[in-house]
């Protein structure tokens, strides 16, 4: 007896290499591409691109249907723009039919990570570490200049 609700997969597995090349995209690419019309689409894409081809196979009509899928409007947050990679690749991994449910999900979860990591990493953190660094480098104090150099590399080493 088969099962037939049993999902079908891409045959493709996503390996620590695969997140290692998706990390320094994210981080080198995400947002060369940037435009008024799709914002983010072409970065995301950039940074997905080689995964899509290893699941869909190069020039397969699921890829290209995916590619047009995925440089639709798409605009979050530069330090939570993997969590919803992560969890688009694995909806794909599972082999899932439905572009409606990968579409969901992006626009369902840019908004609410763009307003928690641009509140945490593009206001708050900087307004902190910038403010004590300013003070100490006016008191003539190189530790401020420290302090801010960390601060900028701590950040970064987050996203």
């Amino acid at each position: 007896m088969t099962n037939s609700n049993k999902p079908k997969t891409t045959g493709y597995k996503l390996t620590d290499a695969d997140f290692k090349q998706i990390n320094r995209r994210s981080l080198f690419g995400f947002q060369l591409g940037w435009n008024y019309e799709r914002m983010q689409a072409s970065g995301y894409l950039y940074t997905i691109l080689p995964q899509l081809r290893k699941m869909y196979g190069d020039g397969t009509p699921e890829l290209k249907k995916m590619m047009k899928l995925h440089t639709q409007f798409f605009n979050t947050s530069n330090f939570f723009n993997t969590i919803v990679t992560g969890i688009d690749l694995a909806l794909e991994e599972e082999g899932t039919d439905s572009a409606e449910t990968v579409n969901g999900l992006k626009a369902g979860l840019m908004g609410p990570l763009a307003a928690i990591g641009d509140a945490i990493f593009a206001a708050l953190i900087p307004a902190i570490f910038g403010a004590i660094a300013a003070d100490m480098a006016v008191k003539g104090n190189p530790l401020g200049v420290l302090i801010w150099v960390g601060a900028s590399i701590a950040v970064m080493i987050f996203r």
